[in-house]
């Protein structure tokens, strides 16, 4: 008797866990439908952004155009599609073609150089150098001081891109490192008198201190604000 009861109930276990695998199935068929339709609402977005930006005159060289750039001196090799990567950029810009399919505006007549045909950028070639990475790869520096540098040469590139990039990586820096702080903060008994609690404000500070490490630029102001 009690082998048919433990029996029912492993049975009966077992078919609630197989009903919940199928809402689960169906969730998730639901959202995965959802993702197909959104992306198809994006491709015919973007399809119809391009016609408009076609009809504005707005048009660039076939993506693989090799472009040389002069950026402090430096001489960089690239391809259209990567600087056309963020269409509303100056790099971008330097890719656009006007009716007859010619550089607009046109590529520098520099010949005999060894920055010959290649666009002058009077910029930090070594922050750009990160950039032209990003665009490549998406990929990011972990260092937070090189980071604000690329912050800043993004303002004049008006990369909006990997602005929203660093701002995210700030954010999630902070976020981490807040609650990090939070659960090895020290508790202390309030009873007990305040000369018996060594460290409190010494934990305290250099608990609010660590938080605000990863927030150089003052990025988490900004997602305070939201």
């Amino acid at each position: 008797m009690t082998d048919t009861i433990r029996l029912r109930a492993l049975w009966e276990d077992l078919d609630r866990q197989e009903r919940e695998l199928k809402l689960e199935q169906k969730h998730l068929s639901d959202i995965w439908l959802k993702v197909c339709d959104k992306h198809k609402d994006n491709d015919k977005a973007r399809e119809k952004f391009d016609k408009e930006c076609r009809a504005a005159g707005i048009s660039f060289v076939p993506e693989e155009t090799p472009i040389r750039l002069n950026v402090g001196g430096q001489i960089f090799e690239t391809s259209a599609g990567v600087l056309c990567k963020d269409r509303f950029s100056i790099l971008a810009a330097l890719c656009r073609k006007d009716g007859d399919a010619r550089m607009n505006p046109p590529i520098p007549a520099d010949r005999g150089t060894a920055s010959s045909g290649a666009f002058f950028l009077d910029r930090d070639w070594w922050i750009f150098r990160h950039i032209l990475q990003f665009l490549r790869t998406d990929s990011l520096p972990d260092d937070p001081l090189l980071l604000e540098e690329m912050y800043n040469e993004a303002t004049f590139y008006r990369l909006g891109s990997l602005r929203k990039a660093i701002e995210d990586r700030n954010a999630a820096s902070t976020y981490y490192l807040r609650e990090r702080a939070e659960a090895t903060r020290p508790t202390y008994d309030e009873t007990r008198p305040v000369y018996e609690r060594s460290g409190v404000n010494m934990a305290g500070s250099m608990g609010y201190r660590s938080a605000q490490l990863p927030d150089p630029f003052g990025f988490s102001s900004i997602g305070d604000a939201r």
